[in-house]
């Protein structure tokens, strides 16, 4: 008699492997498909793959660009698939696009720690209305109305934030970078 553990082996350092890596694998399919849509159905299909050959990972390497090999191919495959619509990538650009995101990676990361860090520095006001404007469907003229303020001054608001997040991403970038 077959042995059950065998057959169905323990799903939790999968799970905890996918949850982890998750958006970085999504945004790196993202990075070559234009569609919304179209990322959700490679990564599931990915994630399937992922899950089918999980017993062929090397748990001393790091799962992330084990995991984008099989994106990858899973991108490839849909293209294929997909290939009479108008909006299709050649092969050539997915990969360049692959070999693009490969290299920023670390740059984007560093970048994305830089923001986290730099938006600690926003009052508690600037922070409630960046999450209100971009984490919610709530529109400008309805946070307007909400603070009893004009749209105008509302958009000249956020810039001056924005701005000066970017200024502050770009110091520490380029003290990383040193």
């Amino acid at each position: 008699m077959p042995d059950p553990s065998a057959e169905h082996p323990d799903p939790t350092p999968f799970v905890e492997l996918i949850v982890k890596h998750e958006r970085a694998l999504s945004g790196y399919i993202r990075s070559m498909l234009p569609r919304i849509d179209d990322v959700e159905e490679v990564w599931q299909a990915t994630a399937i793959e992922l899950w089918e050959k999980f017993d062929q990972y090397d748990p001393q390497r790091e799962f992330l660009p084990w995991a984008q090999k099989f994106a990858y191919f899973e991108v490839l495959k849909f293209r294929r698939k997909a290939a009479r619509d108008r909006m299709v990538f050649s092969e050539e650009v997915l990969q360049a696009v692959a070999d693009t995101h490969a290299a920023s990676t670390s740059k984007l990361e560093a970048r994305s720690r830089a923001l986290q860090g730099c938006m600690k520095k926003l009052s508690a006001d600037e922070l409630n209305l960046l999450r209100t404007r971009y984490e919610t469907t709530t529109t400008i003229g309805m946070i307007a109305d909400q603070l009893q303020t004009t749209t105008k001054t509302l958009y000249r608001r956020l810039d001056r934030i924005r701005d000066r997040l970017a200024q502050c991403v770009r110091h520490h970038a380029a003290l990383a970078e040193e």
